[in-house]
């Protein structure tokens, strides 16, 4: 329950700093990032249906088309962890300053300009992310062999989405643990520990970029504004919101 209330008040002041008109220009990059995804996507969309007419080829019909389905979805599955991978990647500079913002605007600290660090900032994510990833198809590897051995496949899309959404919580948590001075390796700890706070955090973008057309724009920038509130909550460092 606190998890979640921590959620809801990170919720409430991310809304009114919003409200107020600030942190809107880091809504852009997202923009420009999520045209790209969306015309590749639209793409695949019409190439799956090109293969629509097997549905009528005899006897084996069925079996082709449910070919094509499977394939299509797993192909699906790949092209948004790249494009989770690419807001993570190519996009943290930006989300790095908006935490940077979001931190100044409630605890006064400031944090200047330094081109150097944004380059250790931007090969940190790298390695988080490659970590992260590999970890993330590790415990699904893992789950789906369990999962295949004891009769559970009802579970592995519960399962499988709870994982995605630990390590994406995770990696947008290390926004702020960077900014502390928290190691990789100490960031994923924080994230065990805090295990439900970075769960929620993750169906937090997952429920966000669901949202069609606009959910890919808005879920890395309010993700990314809501999970330093949460740390910063955590941590009793918020002096006004």
């Amino acid at each position: 329950m606190k998890a979640i209330q921590l959620h809801i008040n990170a919720i409430k002041i991310v809304i009114d700093q919003l409200k107020k008109g600030r942190f809107l220009l880091y809504f852009l990059p997202g923009l420009v990032v999520s045209f790209f995804f969306l015309s590749f996507y639209t793409l695949l969309r019409e190439g799956e249906n090109v293969f629509s007419f097997l549905e009528s080829v005899p006897l084996i019909g069925g079996f082709l088309s449910g070919v094509i389905k499977s394939t299509f979805g797993v192909i699906y599955y790949i092209v948004i962890q790249i494009y989770i991978f690419f807001v993570l990647t190519i996009l943290s500079p930006f989300n790095t300053f908006l935490s940077e913002g979001v931190d100044t605007e409630l605890t006064g600290q400031k944090y200047p300009f330094d081109v150097a660090q944004i380059f250790i900032d931007f090969m940190r994510m790298i390695g988080l992310v490659c970590i992260a990833l590999i970890l993330q198809f590790l415990f699904m590897g893992t789950f789906w062999l369990f999962s295949w051995i004891f009769g559970l496949h009802f579970l592995n899309s519960l399962v499988f989405m709870l994982i995605s959404a630990f390590f994406i919580g995770f990696s947008f948590y290390d926004y702020s643990l960077e900014r502390y001075k928290i190691g990789i390796f100490s960031s994923l700890g924080f994230s065990f520990k805090n295990m439900w706070t970075t769960v929620i955090s993750g169906m937090l973008f997952l429920a966000l970029y669901s949202i069609p057309y606009v959910g890919i724009v808005l879920a890395p920038v309010l993700l990314t504004m809501v999970t330093t509130v949460v740390y910063l909550q955590k941590k009793q460092l918020i002096l006004h919101a």
